[in-house]
């Protein structure tokens, strides 16, 4: 399904089939959208981000463990910077010479490091957040809106490459680092005017960040490589569960479960519509299915058959977190525990990361979408007016059922539809309905 080559084109997976490759193991779990009689329906990945009675929207969200990360990577870089011009401020005091030197240099390198994860660990996210909108599904009109990137290169890197960002990234920290050098050379007398021409240079490289995607839109628009939004029929949507070993030097160094959930190509069998889509971590194949049925049974049952997962984030969600190992601490008389633990929460800029995954989830999130995208279609129908499901997905559903009451396992059925000798009608080779991803295109 995922083969780039197009003079071997694979033939299109469907249900209940399995494949072998390369020491994985890829299974198909859809079309059509069946019951898999997973056990829980378990939004394992956390990608729902909203839904309502009518419509899910589905993405990659925030998490704090980057800003953690991030803030971990501060913390360690920090201390090395200080202890290391603290041994240089030391010798200076000894020499009695080059006070000021050391501590413009000392001032410029925190600056450099803090500038430079500020930018990877939040501009860059923020950029990549902003550049990545969320699949909706409709459940009345049993559609999915999928948005496709335009086929074929283009000579400009996009906002959120992380080449580009690094690149910028780098010449702003390193303006940042010469311009404190330099303030700090114009305070002392050292040199004759302010470095206006290192400042503007900082300045502008900051500005890059958010100056640059506007105007990559605005090139794509002009030279028609617009980004659109297009409407597939859910029972054409393809979820897959991909188990691949990660290899190394001789050796396999561990082993990773995806769940994909794509749009296929309908003028090109076997292939899936450009740029659109999302593949995720999960731990395992039941994690796989259980977030399959969970997107499925909120289509096909609606929002009270699913229960979505406690959100585990927020300042609200840290305090209740700090307040529990608190009480465990008291509880066992293990006072180290908790001093190890306060460490540990300090030392990543834990509070913090979690204050900054709630303004991101809530701030920084919608701003993937147009404010108006999709208002018309994401309202709801009338009863009499919703879409039904096609013979083929409830009479193979009647079958699978009875194959889970005489303990048959859905992975083990391979297709399903040549497993119970249903014909499904051959699908339309017709584009499916799309229009411009932008403000004032909505339907």
């Amino acid at each position: 399904m995922f083969n780039t080559n197009p003079k071997d084109a694979l033939p299109p997976m469907r249900a209940g089939e399995r494949e072998s490759r390369a020491g994985g193991e890829q299974y198909c779990l859809s079309p059509l959208p069946l019951p898999t009689d997973s056990e829980y329906a378990v939004d394992v990945a956390n990608i729902d981000v909203l839904h309502d009675d009518v419509t899910m929207d589905i993405r990659q969200g925030a998490s704090p463990d980057t800003m953690m990360t991030a803030g971990h990577v501060l913390s360690g870089l920090a201390l090395f910077m200080n202890g290391f011009f603290l041994v240089v401020f030391c010798m200076a005091i000894i020499k009695n010479t080059a006070y000021s030197q050391v501590l413009a240099f000392w001032g410029g390198g925190l600056y450099f490091v803090f500038l430079y994860i500020f930018i990877l660990g939040i501009i860059w996210i923020n950029t990549l957040l902003k550049r990545i909108p969320p699949i909706r599904l409709n459940r009345q009109r049993r559609e999915v809106a999928f948005v496709v990137e335009p086929p074929g290169r283009f000579w400009l890197p996009a906002p959120q490459n992380l080449w580009l960002m690094s690149t910028a990234g780098l010449a702003a920290a390193a303006g940042g680092f010469m311009g404190v050098i330099e303030v700090g050379e114009w305070l002392r007398g050292a040199r004759p005017s302010f470095p206006v021409g290192l400042t503007l240079l900082h300045i502008g490289a900051l500005a890059f960040f958010y100056v640059y995607p506007p105007v990559y839109d605005a090139i794509c628009r002009l030279l028609k490589r617009e980004r659109r939004t297009v409407l597939v029929p859910w029972e054409d949507v393809v979820a897959m569960c991909a188990f691949n070993p990660g290899l190394g030097p001789g050796a396999i160094t561990g082993f990773g479960w995806n769940f994909a959930l794509v749009p296929p190509d309908p003028q090109r069998p076997g292939y899936t519509l450009p740029g659109a889509g999302i593949i995720v971590s999960v731990g395992g194949l039941p994690g796989a299915l259980a977030q399959w049925e969970y997107i499925r049974r909120f289509m096909e049952e609606g929002a009270d058959a699913i229960t979505p997962s406690a959100k585990e984030w927020g300042v609200e969600w840290y305090n209740a977190y700090v307040a529990r190992e608190k009480a465990e601490c008291e509880r066992t008389n293990d006072p180290a525990r908790w001093r190890r633990f306060r460490r540990k929460r300090i030392w990543e800029h834990a509070r913090f990361a979690h204050w900054y995954t709630e303004y991101r989830m809530k701030h920084i999130l919608p701003k993937a979408v147009p404010r108006d995208w999709l208002a018309e279609w994401s309202k709801p129908l009338p009863k009499e007016q919703w879409a039904k499901p096609s013979q083929a997905v409830t009479e193979l559903s009647e079958h699978l059922r009875a194959a889970y009451q005489r303990g048959e396992k859905f992975i083990e059925m391979g297709d399903i539809e040549k497993r119970f000798g249903v014909a499904v009608p051959a699908a339309s080779q017709q584009a499916y309905p799309s229009f411009p991803f932008r403000r004032g295109s909505s339907r």
